[in-house]
């Protein structure tokens, strides 16, 4: 069965008979083909330019245009001489079968059609096709490569003993064919490839495959490794192998690229994952080892009180027995002091450096294979060693961009000991934030039965703390006092800010002020904290109720309103309480308003500050405070309708019981 649509095979049904194309259809179908089915010729035509099908089934009698007319006119068109065509008609006799061969038919069924036979003769044609197409495609190439003499061909015996080369060899290994005929192709394979080279050379020799594609290291005239590729096949005639012939190509830049930015990949990779300085720098050790075939790698940092490196980092494939011998080997390199820490040309830089370290080995009989220091600009941080117990010429050219890679390690060296700077004064400044959030919370009043109110109040500071406070105490026998405050900002400052106002309130030492009178209240605020350049402006709700006359005077100042909710014929309803007034500090000389509103017996006053209801929600729009209000009437419905109630069902909303700004209310209910 076919795996996808994109893969599905498209087979060209044309038959004037509605059942026959259904029958053929189901039976085609069960093996994932996609099917049209069309009435005539001139359709099967149009259809077959139209969406070019993979094979096409035509029936031999059909009106408008028969199925070998079909045929003669479809073989005429561009591209299609490798269509097959499967001739299906109710004709079987030796003039019918001549005339569809004659036309172009591919192959000649009759009816009625054995499913079975239908299926495996379709597939037979498709695979037939697809082998045409494939051996095609195999001479083309074959006839390119043969015309491009920048790439190298070869013939061999059935030793594997070399017969012929193109002068491109020499291009390639810098020596002549003349140098390498009759002699083993495998002498030329680096020795580690060699079990490689000799399986696919032998799976060709035994029919296993009919071609062979390699990418295999090889040695160079000056005995310089580099990378070619591959791509072999028998040499035949009368069934019997006479040798491989094949191409080759220098793809030793491309491997080189393709090693490096595996190598870039996933030291970048680390260092984008990595928690902490330890962490990456192991990561990068391993990293580098592994895809460049080493078996160990350290890192040394460097210390501008002792101009020495100090081990710190180790990776290692060995068995980790050796680390008593890998501590042994450490105090050769302490006293190492480094003074060429500029890494601009790989090979310069080694040479420099190997008279120091040439006798550098390690108990584990690994030698010293690549060093490069870590650097953040001028600023010198370590040096990465790298030993391995192979004996070959290093490529400097993929040394030297790795190698570059120092500078990229100690920027990131640098990011993670500035994070962790960071966290360190940000844990302080958290733990600063967490006193004043405390002390926010010592100022803030308890709910007190002898206020002949029932109140219910929460304070959830966020993470930065803002400027929330709220207050409430009798002024005498009958009036009582509420308020709530938001100060713009987040931090200690705003937080004091909020307290400075509460200490004015609450000890009513507010100048020319009627703390009866809440417009002269804001009016004062107003006149006392002008917005600075911190702007630190507020906004404040606040309210004297009297317990005898039911009666609640208040103003507000830029404040959410606060949401009455009263019982009625109809049910539940909310009344907002506000004054348009704009918020305090904003500008000098404003005249505040103040309203009256008469409290009804068993009513509910709401005084919240816009962190519980200015929450982002998934598809990038507020809550809002309609929302809010909304749920404040269902939660009244309910027979627990507590204020720890509506607190749930906010922090449900906010999908977390941490949120972006501070969160106040206060939950008044009158008796």
């Amino acid at each position: 069965m076919l795996n996808s649509q994109e893969d599905k095979t498209l087979i060209l049904i044309a038959d004037d008979e509605s059942l026959s194309r259904k029958s053929l259809s189901l039976i085609l179908k069960k093996d994932g083909y996609e099917i049209i089915g069309v009435e005539n010729g001139e359709q099967c035509l149009i259809s077959y330019q139209q969406r070019q099908p993979d094979i096409v089934l035509l029936d031999g009698l059909m009106p408008v245009m028969d199925g070998f007319e079909c045929c003669r006119q479809l073989k005429k068109l561009p591209h299609s001489e490798d269509i097959p065509v499967l001739m299906i008609t109710g004709l079987d006799d030796n003039k019918s079968v001549n005339q569809a061969y004659e036309v172009g038919a591919t192959d000649f069924l009759t009816k009625p059609i054995n499913p079975a036979v239908l299926r495996r003769r379709i597939r037979y044609l498709l695979d037939a096709k697809k082998a045409e197409k494939a051996l095609r495609e195999s001479e083309e190439k074959y006839r390119s490569l043969v015309e491009n003499l920048k790439e190298v061909i070869f013939y061999t015996d059935t030793n594997g003993v070399i017969t012929f080369l193109n002068p491109a060899w020499k291009e390639l290994t810098g020596l002549s064919p003349q140098e390498s005929l009759n002699r083993d192709f495998s002498e030329y394979i680096y020795p580690s490839d060699l079990p490689r080279y000799q399986k696919g050379f032998q799976s060709l020799l035994e029919r296993k495959n009919l071609k062979y594609y390699w990418q295999l290291r090889y040695i160079k005239k000056n005995s310089d490794i580099g990378w070619m590729e591959i791509f072999a096949s028998l040499i035949t005639e009368d069934d019997q192998i006479l040798g491989i012939s094949g191409t080759l190509n220098d793809i030793t830049e491309r491997k080189r690229i393709e090693r490096y930015q595996k190598i870039e990949r996933d030291v970048i990779k680390i260092l984008a994952e990595s928690d902490s300085v330890d962490e990456g720098i192991n990561g990068v050790l391993e990293a580098i080892a592994q895809n460049l075939g080493w078996q160990k790698g350290e890192y040394w940092v460097f210390s501008k009180a002792t101009d020495l490196i100090h081990f710190q980092n180790l990776w290692c494939s060995l068995d980790r027995e050796n680390d008593t011998l890998i501590g042994q080997e450490k105090e050769t390199l302490k006293t190492m002091v480094w003074n060429n820490w500029k890494f601009n040309n790989y090979e310069n830089w080694w040479n420099s450096i190997k008279s120091v370290i040439k006798n550098l080995k390690t108990k584990e009989n690994l030698s010293l294979k690549f060093a490069f220091p870590i650097n953040n600009g001028e600023e010198h941080l370590g040096i990465m060693f790298f030993y391995s117990s192979h004996n070959y010429q290093n490529d400097f050219i993929l040394l030297e961009n790795v190698g570059m890679m120092g500078n990229q390690i100690g920027l990131f060296i640098k990011r993670k000991h500035a994070e962790e700077e960071l966290k360190q004064r940000n844990l302080s400044l958290q733990s600063e934030l967490n006193l004043a959030s405390e002390y926010v919370f010592s100022l803030l009043p308890s709910p007190d039965d002898q206020l002949e109110l029932n109140i219910e109040q929460k304070f959830i500071p966020c993470a930065k703390l803002g400027g929330d406070i709220f207050d409430y105490y009798w002024l005498d026998e009958e009036n009582v006092v509420i308020y709530l405050l938001d100060v713009a900002g987040h931090g200690i400052h705003s937080a004091l800010l909020s307290v400075s106002i509460l200490n004015l309130v609450r000890s009513n030492s507010l100048y020319n002020t009627d703390p009866y009178q809440p417009w002269t209240i804001l009016t004062e605020l107003n006149r006392l904290f002008q917005m600075d350049e911190g702007n630190n402006y507020f906004t404040i709700w606040y309210g004297v109720y009297n317990k005898n006359t039911h009666e609640l005077v208040y103003a507000s100042a830029g404040h959410p309103p606060a949401i009455l909710v009263s019982d009625s014929s109809s049910g539940y309803k909310y009344t907002k309480l506000s004054t348009p007034n704009i918020p305090i500090g904003l500008m000098e000389d404003v005249n505040f308003d103040q309203n009256l509103w008469e409290i009804k017996p068993n009513s509910i006053l709401y005084l919240f500050s816009d962190g519980i209801y200015e929450i982002l929600q998934e598809n990038g729009e507020i809550w809002g405070l309609n929302n809010f209000t909304s749920l404040l009437l269902l939660i009244q419905q309910d027979q627990e309708k507590n204020l720890e109630k509506v607190i749930d069902n906010v922090q449900i909303i906010n999908k977390s019981t941490n949120f972006d700004d501070d969160l106040s209310i206060l939950k008044i209910t009158f008796n």
